[in-house]
């Protein structure tokens, strides 16, 4: 019955990736793709463990071995049901008594329902237009890109670690974690300040954004954020009145490209992937990516690296230190723990 399950939980799912093979690319943009299918577009990855540039396909990258399956025990269920249902704590003893199976929860069908909501239609249309078609997209594209940071490889890999050590098995961190995602006020806090900041779009004519596996880049005054191969977007949180809701410029500078190479390699993990093997050379030759190489093959600064990633995904899912004190404090059930990752 494990076997069924799905073993490669993209956090970059592939009907995105696949966008990084320009001809595929060109295709979804003039809505020619036909029976073309996303897992199967060929690229190139920078794989950092190795420190190799390989060619290979969107289906072989950006994943999560075995993440969303979970076992769930007698034991288990009868902890969840003391720390969140009491009062229903009896009855349960006696249904795991008479039916003590093992179950299991696969959260991939979790992903692919939040993939299927108009949060992932904004940005890939946002990737199809090279622009943004409304301020209602800007909207859901905000929602998108802080759910789509929980889901990453680092931040995923922190929280199930810390759940854990605090006595919570993994399946009850995604029941956790399913609901947080469906809080209203979770979503508020999480994207009130990057939804009213100032935007820019840098739109570029050909494939000019490699993709590394944490594409949601939060510092303390900005994000970054690679949404196409084509088009790269910075939220200033200094601007929270912008005059216009976002802006448009044709063309990177020089020093804009050079930050975001250092954004995404400090945002690196297991693969940068791009259409061109000689572009991921380049950069496998910089002295950043040597470094964030030896720093990820160290196991206590790798772990140290995944550490101060998850806690700038947590920075930015308070309120990246912009929201109010008095702000409505999120309810007890179904709420994380978001002071550590």
């Amino acid at each position: 019955m494990v076997n069924a399950f799905t073993s490669r939980n993209h956090y970059n799912p592939c009907f995105w990736t696949a966008l990084w093979n320009e001809d595929y690319f060109g295709e979804y943009c003039s809505d020619t793709t036909g029976g073309s299918s996303p897992r199967d577009q060929v690229v190139y990855a920078l794989n950092l463990r190795a420190a190799k540039v390989l060619r290979t396909t969107v289906e072989k990258v950006h994943y999560h071995k075995d993440l969303g399956v979970a076992e769930i025990d007698p034991e288990s269920a009868k902890r969840f049901c003391a720390r969140w249902y009491p009062e229903k704590y009896d009855s349960m003893v006696e249904y795991v008594t008479a039916h003590p199976e093992r179950i299991y929860l696969d959260f991939e069908e979790i992903l692919t329902g939040m993939e299927s909501l108009r949060h992932y239609d904004s940005w890939m249309r946002s990737a199809k237009l090279g622009d943004l078609q409304s301020f209602e997209d800007k909207c859901f594209l905000t929602a998108a890109l802080m759910i789509h940071a929980m889901r990453s490889y680092e931040y995923m890999s922190a929280a199930i670690s810390r759940a854990s050590e605090t006595g919570i098995d993994k399946w009850e961190y995604f029941w956790q974690l399913k609901n947080v995602w469906s809080n209203n006020k979770f979503l508020t806090r999480a994207t009130i300040v990057p939804a009213l900041a100032q935007w820019t779009l840098w739109r570029t004519r050909n494939h000019s954004f490699p993709l590394c596996d944490s594409p949601v880049m939060i510092d303390r005054d900005s994000v970054m954020v690679t949404l196409s191969p084509r088009l790269l977007l910075e939220i200033d949180l200094t601007v929270p009145d912008p005059e216009l809701p976002w802006i448009v410029h044709e063309g990177l500078p020089e020093i804009k490209f050079a930050e975001f190479r250092k954004r995404s390699i400090d945002n690196s993990f297991k693969e940068i992937i791009f259409s061109d093997k000689q572009v991921l050379l380049d950069w496998l030759a910089s002295e950043e990516l040597a470094a964030r190489i030896a720093a990820l093959k160290d196991p206590a600064r790798n772990r140290e690296c995944m550490r101060q990633s998850a806690l700038r995904t947590n920075y930015g899912l308070s309120g990246f230190g912009r929201v109010p004190q008095e702000f409505e404090s999120l309810p007890a059930e179904g709420s994380l723990d978001l002071s550590r990752p």
